[in-house]
């Protein structure tokens, strides 16, 4: 098993300043907290960064504040583009920047079939001298969805050593993780979606969150304890796990995933104005849905 795109990572928003600049201060103090509080590795500009709606300069500065900021704690870096020029050109900028891996969704204007897929991330490898993938599987919004011998190919010629799946979708199959595994020997098989995370999904070698970098130290408990198992009886995990698990709901709950967890960061102590591509604020419901529960954190 690669040790890339394992444990908890997490997902930090992209603060941005009342002109809608990004507010590479706030973006430093969100990924050196979660650092220094043991999550095991940080990707910037994926969905929870917004990754797209920024412009290479700008991506170029939140590469560079993450990496100083995570110290030892490795750092990836979001790399989806509108084209495979554009995603080519990302991956290389994030590796010379010294990312230690890339986190690709294979999205296209038209949805990607198996061998353009795979096609894409043969050219992404060699343009980026090999540096670690994860496939970043999305499957309502690519209209793909990977399927174990998809991934079983992508493994054997190298393009990817991980892949992060949603755990919530109501089709998944339950034993997705196993199948993804023994499909795929070695691929680090990752789980998304907060609410399943916290509330009991299967095990899998990794979690992908975006609450995590908002949350460190409660989400670094409550993984702590799932791993160690039930017997490990910690008091105070399950009260973080409770907290979360109402938290992820209420974010959930707003349709609005990015845009909430601006929201979220800003009530937690990281200013921050709504994310550039929110062009529906959330509703005076929904904020104070999320004052109420962040209100009723957990004491440390």
């Amino acid at each position: 098993m690669t040790s890339a795109f394992t444990g908890l990572l997490a997902y930090p928003i992209t603060p941005l300043g009342a002109d809608g600049d990004v507010d590479l201060d706030a973006l430093e103090g969100l990924v050196g907290r979660a650092a220094a509080a043991g999550v095991d590795g940080v990707t910037v500009l994926a969905t929870s960064g917004a990754g797209v709606s920024f412009d290479d300069a700008e991506r170029d500065a939140v590469v560079r504040v993450a990496l100083a900021a995570a110290g030892t704690t490795p750092v990836h870096v979001g790399v989806a583009g509108e084209s495979a020029h554009r995603v080519t050109g990302r991956a290389r900028a994030a590796v010379a920047a010294g990312a230690a891996g890339l986190v690709l969704p294979p999205f296209s204007y038209l949805p990607l079939d198996d061998a353009e897929v795979r096609a894409l991330f043969a050219r992404v490898g060699a343009a980026a001298a090999g540096a670690p993938a994860c496939f970043y599987n999305k499957p309502v919004q690519l209209g793909l969805d990977v399927s174990p011998a998809l991934l079983a190919d992508l493994a054997a010629d190298g393009s990817v050593v991980a892949v992060k799946d949603p755990a919530s979708l109501p089709s998944r199959p339950a034993g997705r993780v196993a199948e993804l595994r023994a499909a795929a020997p070695g691929v680090a098989v990752g789980l998304s979606g907060d609410p399943a995370l916290v509330g009991g999904a299967e095990p899998a070698d990794a979690w992908h969150t975006g609450l995590a970098a908002l949350a460190p130290a409660e989400y670094v408990a409550v993984r702590a304890a799932r791993v160690a198992g039930p017997e490990a009886g910690d008091g105070g995990a399950q009260a973080a796990a409770a907290w979360l698990l109402d938290l992820a709901r209420a974010v959930a709950a707003t349709g609005r995933a990015v845009a909430a967890l601006h929201a979220v960061a800003a009530l937690l102590g990281t200013p921050t104005a709504p994310p550039r591509d929110a062009l529906v604020p959330l509703t005076a419901a929904d904020e104070a849905a999320l004052r109420d529960v962040v209100a009723g954190r957990p004491a440390s």
